[in-house]
């Protein structure tokens, strides 16, 4: 909320919703178009959006939606919804007096601030459709966030400890924090270097009640590189590539 007003957003007025009256109060007239507008319950960023209207036409909107406008008719039921519930729906303004331009082309700061600020507070209420899909937005963070853990994950090395199954029956299992990181299904083909030069072709089987993923070699390969080079109770390492191939090292 300290972000919000220190970019330049003030409050202006807040809902409210008496004797089935759904209205909002404004402390003056702004005749500023090309503004950014906020709602605020309890300091928490409901929502954040912008308009190329005066705030006072595009509250408008909310307070009395067209039938075609999805999003007017969506706030409007969660902003009368919390005005019912006891909550103050505060409204907060930025204003875009900023004589920016390129070549001579004035620059809308209110547009290219809202999906950065959309981005960064994740307001509740910025979501498409009433089954509550995440906003775009949302999406991109969450896609970006996805792929961060994997670079994680494809740059760590798991530690596998030899034990008696592991040496004679050619087989070996990864750790349920890895499950995602594998293919998915039962006898996908996973290609395992066990050497500098030699790539064999595993079977996938994971188990559904821990969570943990075995890699079996039918070939033999496996339990013959492991017999020649480690000793039981000894370690060795494996490191994911990509979704379907892996390196052991000794």
């Amino acid at each position: 909320m300290k972000k919000l007003t220190e970019i330049g957003f003030k409050k202006v007025g807040k809902w409210s919703f008496e004797n089935n009256l759904f209205q909002f109060e404004l402390n003056a007239n702004y005749t500023t178009k090309n503004i950014l507008y906020s709602f605020v319950i309890e300091y928490e960023i409901k929502y954040i959006g912008k308009s190329v209207k005066t705030i006072s036409q595009r509250l408008n909107g909310y307070r009395r939606p067209n039938i075609s406008q999805r999003t007017n008719f969506r706030l409007n039921n969660l902003i009368i919804e919390k005005l019912r519930g006891g909550k103050e729906v505060e409204i907060y303004l930025f204003e875009d007096n900023a004589e920016l331009n390129y070549k001579e082309k004035k620059i809308n700061l209110s547009a290219g601030l809202e999906d950065n600020l959309i981005a960064e507070f994740l307001p509740e209420w910025n979501y498409l459709g009433k089954n509550g899909k995440l906003s775009k937005q949302k999406k991109i963070i969450e896609i970006e966030n996805k792929e961060k853990i994997m670079e994680k994950a494809y740059k760590e090395e798991i530690i596998i400890q030899i034990g008696e199954a592991y040496y004679n029956q050619g087989f070996f299992n990864i750790g349920s924090k890895y499950s995602e990181f594998l293919p998915k299904n039962n006898l996908d083909p996973i290609k395992i270097q066990i050497e500098e030069n030699e790539i064999i072709i595993g079977k996938v089987y994971k188990f559904s009640n821990s969570g943990q993923t075995r890699i079996k070699d039918p070939s033999g390969e496996y339990k013959r590189w492991v017999q020649r080079n480690f000793d039981k109770k000894e370690v060795f390492k494996v490191e994911i590539i990509e979704k379907d191939f892996i390196k052991l090292k000794k």
